[in-house]
């Protein structure tokens, strides 16, 4: 069974588009998704559309239709407002909310309705666990892939169930040991983050708070890198497409050479699959010659 893992990627998502594209036109197609964050927003597109070349397409010019005024609807008198007024978050989900309901086709509302099992994750504040959304086929879509997207302090959390839902990568930024709960036997894991590749020493109390950042969020992904070693019955591909990590969270304008970077790291890992590697010797710099990953809240 074939799984594929998106990670969280903030507006880097076009990246793991075009690792998607690579992957498909290689002809390995998911039997089902796992997204977080971003990567929630790309696999239930693939997963409502299906998993076609096609597809990626199409999610490429959802991706390239999509602006800062759309993800972050108040100016800046709004978000002062919102902070004297103890709202939960910088900004409203109203905007994000518009643009999941434009991407999905009409009618499909609910993880029943995929044409391909998706499961997305959340964190919820109440309990600090991860929630995972997709064994119930009546499940909101949108809601649940809202949750997964929502970074803590830049839109609200998303109230479902009685929980306080948030970002998914809070707890974890690739959520590999969802797949391999759920009986898969093939792993893809498309990582826009951190995946353990070695980052210059820390300079400066920023830095040092960044890199203990990244030491956090790696440790379920390398946990999970761990556990897939133990079980001879899985292969765990790890594609790492790192890229565009200091361009500001406002900027939708890179869709093009992201989905570019993304398809060329995943090509040049297909032409020479290397099963459990956490990251390759030859991981190359992004195109900024910066290969550490800053999420979105900390850019």
């Amino acid at each position: 069974m074939i799984a594929f893992v998106l990670s969280g990627a903030g507006n880097r998502g076009p990246l793991e588009v075009g690792a998607l594209r690579a992957l498909i036109e290689a002809g390995i197609k998911p039997d089902f998704l796992v997204g977080t964050s971003a990567g929630s927003i790309n696999s239930g597109y693939l997963a409502a559309w299906g998993a076609t070349v096609e597809t990626t397409h199409q999610m490429e010019k959802m991706w390239q239709g999509v602006d800062a005024g759309d993800i972050y609807p108040e100016n800046i008198v709004q978000v002062v407002w919102r902070v004297r007024t103890n709202a939960n978050s910088l900004y409203s989900s109203t905007g994000m909310r518009d643009v999941l309901r434009k991407a999905l086709p009409p009618g499909v509302t609910t993880f029943g309705q995929l044409k391909v099992k998706l499961y997305t994750t959340a964190t919820d504040l109440r309990s600090s666990r991860l929630y995972l959304f997709g064994d119930d086929p009546k499940a909101p879509l949108i809601d649940a892939i809202l949750a997964s997207a929502s970074v803590p302090g830049i839109h609200p959390p998303v109230s479902y169930n009685g929980l306080q839902l948030v970002d998914g990568g809070v707890v974890a930024n690739v959520a590999t040991s969802v797949a391999m709960d759920r009986g898969a036997n093939q792993i893809y894991v498309i990582n826009a983050g951190y995946g353990g590749e070695e980052i210059k020493a820390a300079e400066g109390v920023m830095e040092v708070l960044l890199h203990t950042l990244n030491t956090m969020l790696a440790q379920s992904l390398l946990e999970d890198i761990d556990r897939a070693k133990q079980d001879t019955k899985i292969d765990m591909h790890h594609i790492n497409v790192n890229g565009f990590s200091g361009i500001s969270f406002r900027d939708f304008n890179k869709t093009k050479e992201m989905v570019a970077l993304g398809y060329q790291r995943a090509s040049a890992y297909l032409a020479n699959p290397a099963p459990l590697d956490v990251a390759p010797a030859d991981v190359a710099p992004t195109v900024e010659g910066v290969t550490e990953y800053v999420p979105p809240f900390m850019r």
